[in-house]
Formats: C-alpha cells, structure tokens, sequence
C-alpha cells in the first residue's frame, strides 16, 4: 500500500516538474524575445534621431573666370590753361562745355604796348645788322679789329634774342587749346586782369574715356594690359573696351590697386564721374553653379557652403565667388565632386553625423 502511493507521488512529481519546465521555457523565451525587440526598438530610435538634410551630388564644369569691379569714368587728358603774360582778359571765345579744336582760340590777353615794342625790336635789329655788316667789311681789310667784329655781332645776337622774345611774349596774350576737347570750366570773365601762372580755363580731353577701378591684392596678378572687359554704366549702357593700365604700388589705405580699362568714346557721349561696373574675363577655372541660399559663414566668418562626406559626417568648404549669373552663384575653390547640402544646412553643424536625403533631379 505504502509502496504504490509512493509511486503515485513519484509520478505527480514527475509530471508536475515536466509541466513547470515548459512554463518556465516559454517564459526565457519570451523574455529573451522582449529584450531582442527593445534591442532593435532601440536601434530604431537611434537611428530615427539622425537629422535629416537635403543633399545634391554635384560635379565641377569650366566656366570663364570674371573679376567684377565697380569704378568711375575719367576724362583721358585734363589741362588746366595758365596765363604765361600778365595782362588783361580782352576777349572771351569759348564758354563752359564747348567742344573745342586743337589750336582754337579760347581767351585773349590785351597786347597793350607789345606791338610797340615789337617795332622798336625789329628796328634795333636792322640796326645791329647794318652794323655787323660794316664791322664784319673792315675786319676783312684789317681795318677793324677782330674784338670789335666780336662785339658787334654779339649786340646782333642780343637784337634778334631781344625781337623773338617780344613776338613770343605777344603769342602768349592768345591762350589757345592744346587738343581737342570740351572746356569743363573757365576761370575769366571779360576784363580780368591774370598774372603769369593764373589759371584760366581747365579742358578735358572725351575722345577716349577712361574707366577707373580698384582690383584686390589677390586678383592684380591676373590682370595685365591688352585684357578686355565689358563695362556697364549706371545708366544701363554697356560698353567695351581694353585694359591699358594697371598700377604696380597699392593703394596705402585699401590695399587695392588702380586699373584703367580705355572704352572709345565718339560724341563725347560718356561724360566724366559717372559709376560704372567692370567685368573682366581673366581666364577660365573649375567650378560649381549654386543658389547663395546654400552659403553659410564659419565661426571665424569665412564664406562656405556646408557639405555631407562619404561616411554621412558634415563638413565646411571655404568658397570663392568666380562669378554671379541671374541664374546661380559660380564658385570655386571646392572639390571637383561633392554632395552638397541644399536644405538643411542651418541646422547642423560641421562634424555632426546626419542623415542624407538625395534632392529629385531638377534644373541647378
């Protein structure tokens, strides 16, 4: 009896620990299954943290490289007329703004007692001649010394000196222009009286305007005569023309250099001080097309664009402007293949790992 209840209880137990085992299975199993889900569930997140920017692989293209000035027009030539007599404003010949011919008349001094002196000149001179000549006959028959002859063709020379000095001094009394141009300012009125070195009237040579810019440190060496550029006037003419100067001393205070850029100028259209922009083709580089929404400034205030690496980190890439189109910003200074990020950029910051979403191919 108390053998067979022993082999009962020994048979419950059995079944009982069979049963528990499976429990307690399924219960590591589930257990284990949990923790692999919030171990990918965790994953998930993770990578759901990533931010996301927009990105376009872009390639370099060779384009033309511009070097864009803004400056002014300058007349070629500038005289300002002085008085060389002194004397009084006898006639006034050009007004303010007249086109004037080399050698046309543009004030006349009073002669006062020139041509008198003109006469007595020429008289004086007759005289030391006729003299000269006598001295000059008995020298040859040694009748006269040769010292005498010395001094009278030395009063001969001091009569023409004497007669050539007056007929310049009456030359002077016709203040003329020295090429053709436009008289910008006069400085008589009828009846001034000028002293030498006065000035009297200021002529600008138009026939050839000069367009006058400042090109930086960086930029001079590119630049050399015989360049051409286009130039834009404030006015929206266009116009072209060739570099014929550039300066080799910097200005002290800006560090940029003076360029001439010589634009033909019939009519004397183009006036004088106008603002004008300068184009210059220098060359051609290697370069990128982009919208300057994707500009940005690092820490230090260096213009870039932000890009995305090939292990998905963010990177800053200085830029330089090659040139600025209606279409897209040109610039260069960048690698040849890169991703570049479009939208986004503001919100990452360099060496941050990111998520990067190709844009849909579309025009640049």
């Amino acid at each position: 009896m108390k053998k067979s209840f022993f082999l009962a209880f020994l048979i419950l137990l059995g079944v009982i620990g069979w049963l528990a085992s499976g429990l307690i299975d399924n219960y590591w199993s589930d257990r284990s299954t949990e923790a692999a889900e919030r171990t990918a569930s965790k994953g998930n997140s993770t990578a759901e943290l990533l931010p996301r920017v927009r990105t376009r692989l872009i390639e370099a293209q060779t384009v033309p490289e511009r070097i864009i000035l803004l400056g002014s027009t300058e007349a070629k030539r500038r005289v300002r007329l002085r008085a060389q007599t002194a004397a009084a404003v006898a006639e006034v010949l050009a007004s303010r703004g007249q086109i004037v011919k080399r050698g046309d008349l543009v004030v006349r001094l009073a002669t006062d007692d020139r041509p008198a002196r003109l006469r007595q000149a020429a008289a004086l001179l007759r005289q030391r001649q006729t003299e000269y000549k006598a001295a000059s006959s008995l020298s040859k028959k040694n009748l006269r010394s040769k010292i005498a002859l010395a001094e009278a063709e030395a009063q001969l020379n001091a009569a023409q000196a004497s007669l050539e000095q007056i007929r310049v001094d009456i030359e002077r009394t016709h203040i003329r222009a020295p090429f053709d141009g436009v008289v910008d300012q006069r400085m008589v009125e009828l009846g001034d009286y000028v002293k030498i070195g006065e000035p009297v009237a200021t002529i600008l040579d138009l026939s050839t305007i000069i367009v006058v810019g400042d090109v930086s440190e960086h930029n001079v060496a590119k630049i050399t005569p015989g360049v051409s550029g286009t130039v834009v006037l404030v006015d929206k003419r266009e116009l072209t023309g060739q570099i014929t100067f550039v300066a080799r001393s910097s200005n002290s205070s800006t560090r940029t250099f003076r360029v001439e850029l010589d634009v033909p100028n019939p009519g004397y259209e183009i006036a004088e001080g106008i603002t004008a922009k300068i184009t210059l083709a220098v060359g051609e580089t290697l370069s990128h097309k982009l919208s300057s929404a994707v500009l940005t400034l690092d820490d230090d205030g260096v213009i870039g664009v932000k890009a995305v690496d090939d292990d998905g980190i963010v990177e800053f890439l200085p830029v330089t402007l090659v040139a600025d189109t209606p279409d897209g910003t040109w610039l260069g200074g960048l690698p040849r293949t890169l991703r570049v990020i479009t939208v986004g950029h503001e919100f990452v910051r360099v060496g941050q790992k990111v998520e990067a979403v190709p844009e849909q191919p579309s025009g640049t």
